[in-house]
């Protein structure tokens, strides 16, 4: 009977730890995983701001010429 009182627990303690070690694997990988793709959002976002100013430069460099080309004209500076 005391064997009973002892493996019982002690069984209980046994699944337990495996159950937290399985679920804490888990998490882990998940994080990793959730980590990996923060970072490629990051290096994405950055590549997109860099190319995001030069097509502002492109697009806004003739119309800036053009405005120079009239203030010469007009001569405003």
């Amino acid at each position: 009977m005391a064997l009973e009182y002892i493996i019982g627990p002690v069984l209980a303690l046994l699944l337990g730890m495996k159950f937290t070690h399985y679920t804490n694997t888990k998490v882990e990988e998940s994080l990793k995983a959730t980590t990996a793709r923060i970072e490629k959002c990051e290096q994405t976002i950055a590549e997109s701001e860099v190319n995001t100013l030069k097509k502002t430069i492109v697009t806004f460099q003739p119309v800036v010429k053009a405005v120079r080309q009239l203030q010469d004209e007009i001569g405003v500076q």
